[in-house]
């Protein structure tokens, strides 16, 4: 059964209330979609913000980013926030989206590719409404994903890892097989062999989000000559990195989170992703009036997506091997790498990249 979460804001319930503060109205007038009134009086208080998910904002991974996302923007613009969570199906998440729209809210996110679809049935009768998802390609005038460039982080981790690596040998793995999922490791086979062409990157895609099945797959790859691992699995990556921490001749990377204290002086460092950063960087270009019914990009250069070096490795290191990583993420903020993102993926594939 979904539930929507009322939000608590400076001691008012906002959920179910009308819009309060500023000079605006919720639907904001004839100011075009998502806009703020020409004036500048219009207090962002006033905003109503919705987003759904398909489980649950406490289950600390992909929903509760969503929710994290929201909450961000409430921390920095006082906007009036609703969590509607457990939307599993496409007639609750267009009723849902309705609902919203016809009460007033300026933005609804969906956490996830598949509201796309949903809200493509939805947003042309709310043009004052803009519907956001992470994920998915569909577009219209008040309709567009944000798509986090992940393969940016992969591809500085590869990087670094065809300078580590003695025996010209990586592994990555992932638990679930698709391509907005894939494409850190596509990154990062990249980055690796545009050190050295000859690099080999194995890739195994794991049944679940395993720990146990992610520690035995990495065993594997290292028992084969692995001496690199890239696990993106989410709950697996903590038996990637157990696997690791056994074999002292490997390196690992941290992948959407912080996984230095597993190995200390093998985790070279953690690539990261600021999903909440991704949600404000969203709202604020139709804050500004910037966003386009169109892919909107965000990685490296918008902040998003980051390298966090472990010290105590980087520490070891040759000066010339840090300035060639330092250096290849000043390149992908300039825009001078071309590194494939998930729409490309889904038309090429997978198979080309690894071996």
């Amino acid at each position: 059964m979904k539930k929507l979460l009322p939000m608590i804001l400076a001691g008012t319930m906002v959920f179910g209330l009308a819009a309060c503060g500023g000079s605006g109205s919720a639907s904001g007038g004839d100011e075009p979609a998502g806009q703020p009134s020409s004036s500048g009086a219009e207090d962002l208080s006033s905003w109503k913000i919705g987003v759904m998910l398909s489980g649950s904002p406490t289950d600390g991974g992909y929903c509760q980013q969503g929710a994290d996302g929201i909450r961000a923007i409430e921390e920095k613009y006082g906007c009036q926030i609703s969590i509607i969570d457990s939307v599993t199906t496409a007639d609750d998440a267009r009723a849902e989206a309705e609902n919203m729209a016809d009460d007033g809210y300026k933005v609804i996110f969906g956490q996830g590719g598949q509201f796309a679809e949903y809200f493509s049935q939805v947003a042309p009768d709310y043009p004052d409404t803009w519907f956001i998802t992470n994920g998915g390609a569909v577009t219209g005038d008040n309709q567009f994903p944000m798509c986090m460039s992940t393969e940016e982080g992969g591809y500085v981790c590869g990087v670094l890892a065809g300078l580590l690596t003695e025996t010209h040998t990586m592994g990555t793995i992932v638990s679930g097989d698709y391509p907005s999922f894939t494409k850190p490791g596509v990154g990062f086979a990249l980055g690796a062999k545009s050190v050295d062409e000859s690099n080999v990157v194995k890739f195994s895609v794991l049944s679940a989000a395993n720990s146990n099945e992610a520690y035995e797959t990495i065993q594997s790859q290292i028992q084969s000559g692995a001496d690199v691992i890239f696990p993106n699995a989410d709950e697996g990556n903590s038996g990637a990195i157990k696997a690791v921490s056994e074999n002292p001749s490997v390196h690992a990377f941290g992948v959407f989170g912080d996984y230095i204290s597993g190995a200390p002086e093998q985790v070279a460092g953690n690539m990261m992703v600021d999903a909440p950063g991704a949600y404000v960087a969203a709202f604020e270009s139709i804050v500004n009036g910037e966003a386009k019914g169109e892919i909107q990009y965000l990685g490296m250069k918008e902040g998003i997506i980051s390298f966090q070096w472990n010290d105590q490795v980087k520490d070891t290191l040759p000066e010339d091997v840090v300035a060639q990583v330092e250096q290849t993420i000043e390149d992908i903020k300039a825009g001078n790498i071309d590194i494939p993102n998930e729409y490309d993926i889904g038309k090429t594939g997978i198979t080309q990249y690894f071996n």
